[in-house]
């Protein structure tokens, strides 16, 4: 096998979608094991020194299904890591589900285009041949905050961490509201906006001018400036791809550190922003429907070709109690959690009716040092060499905390 090429092992019971799916992947260039009887493979996979760098697996075969083949492929050391794409007729979300809690990387029906098969093969393989996600530092600049599910706290980590960036190492931070629709940041921070980005809507001018953004910024008394939402749902959609590209340049000079409410929907302007920061944070409450959003989410950044330790999931509880372990949500996503929030709902919702950000009203309480531990790990690998005296009780706390781990 030339050294340049992937290694790819197909098993499917039937032959003619073997057949088609095995003369697809030799056409792209890669090597092709191929198998139409699981027991088969198996064996073959844990005797061979050959091994494939992604599996292609039906679930529906005889003498044992593809759940089963998956689970027997990750109790084994020397197979456990290897990607797996199930290639199936069964395309509903319970389906999809236990084939993640099996272990699968990823889940693609059969009636799907060549093409759309194609981008998950090479997303996967990318993935697989890219370093690990590193969880105490992460050098980003730019932090988007996002969600494909309402309601799990993507403005209220937005608002709270940029507070906790600012606080930990003395500097300002600037927080861009960015939801399309209705935006609750100046809301959550008592703060009244004058005039927003989609001013800049009938812009001519193929740059903007620095003073001009931040005549738009409402300072808080926290470090952070907020670039507030558009003013309404009319506004908001004024605001397109074309002017994120107009203001990208100047809004992230603004202050060291930028951090984007990205909202929790797909459009033109959303993706603009997400493709250009240097860090995502998926957010997801510990339910059903949203690890299904987020592993939806991580499909679409998958496609779209983000590298993998871009994207970030965090886990907010925004409820009392779950039956979802963290630890299972993180294997169904094939992600590793970052962190996970503590739930202080009461506090929270009191924090938002007041205006006044929950940082600032529960400071020592165990969700503020997630979110602050977050922060530092965030920016740690930039700002440690930077401020190497620099020292306050929180952080030397926070560093104390992490070392131990």
């Amino acid at each position: 096998m030339a050294e340049n090429k992937d290694h790819i092992l197909i098993v499917e019971d039937s032959d003619i979608t073997l057949y088609k799916v095995k003369a697809v992947l030799i056409r792209l260039g890669y090597d092709v094991t191929s198998y139409n009887n699981p027991v088969a493979a198996l064996e073959w996979l844990l005797s061979t020194s050959n091994q494939p760098d992604l599996i292609l697996l039906d679930v529906v075969m005889p003498q044992m299904d593809g759940y089963e083949f998956i689970r027997r492929v990750r109790a084994q050391s020397q197979t456990a890591k290897i990607p797996i794409l199930l290639l199936t007729s069964h395309v509903d979300t319970r389906d999809k589900i236990e084939g993640l809690e099996a272990g699968a990387d990823d889940y693609l029906g059969k009636s799907a285009s060549l093409t759309e098969l194609e981008l998950r093969v090479k997303a996967l393989l990318a993935r697989k041949h890219s370093k690990e996600d590193s969880i105490t530092q992460i050098s980003a600049r730019s932090i988007a905050v996002f969600s494909l599910r309402g309601g799990v706290g993507v403005s209220t980590l937005a608002i709270n961490l940029s507070i906790a960036i600012s606080q930990l190492w003395g500097i300002e931070t600037c927080l861009w509201d960015m939801v399309m629709g209705v935006g609750q940041c100046a809301l959550m921070m008592n703060l009244k906006p004058n005039s927003t980005i989609a001013s800049l809507s009938e812009w001519t001018d193929k740059t903007v001018d620095e003073t001009i953004l931040r005549s738009m910024l409402l300072k808080h008394d926290t470090g952070v400036w907020l670039m507030p939402a558009a003013s309404g749902v009319e506004d908001s959609e004024l605001i397109t791809a074309k002017m994120v590209d107009l203001v990208w340049p100047v809004v992230q000079t603004l202050a060291p550190y930028l951090i984007i409410d990205a909202g929790n929907h797909f459009s033109d302007p959303t993706l603009t922003i997400l493709e250009r920061a240097d860090v995502i944070l998926l957010v997801l409450a510990p339910e059903l429907a949203s690890v299904n959003a987020s592993y939806q989410a991580l499909k679409v950044f998958s496609d779209l070709g983000f590298p993998t330790g871009k994207v970030i999931p965090v886990v907010n509880n925004i409820i009392p109690s779950s039956t979802l372990d963290v630890a299972k949500i993180a294997a169904g996503l094939k992600k590793t959690i970052i962190t996970e929030i503590p739930y202080d709902g009461k506090n929270m919702v009191r924090a938002i009716n007041q205006g006044i950000p929950y940082i600032a009203t529960s400071p020592k309480s165990e969700t503020s040092m997630a979110i602050s531990t977050l922060a530092y790990r965030l920016s740690s690998s930039d700002m440690e060499s930077k401020m190497t005296e620099h020292s306050t009780p929180q952080l030397d706390g926070i560093r104390k905390g992490i070392q131990r781990k």
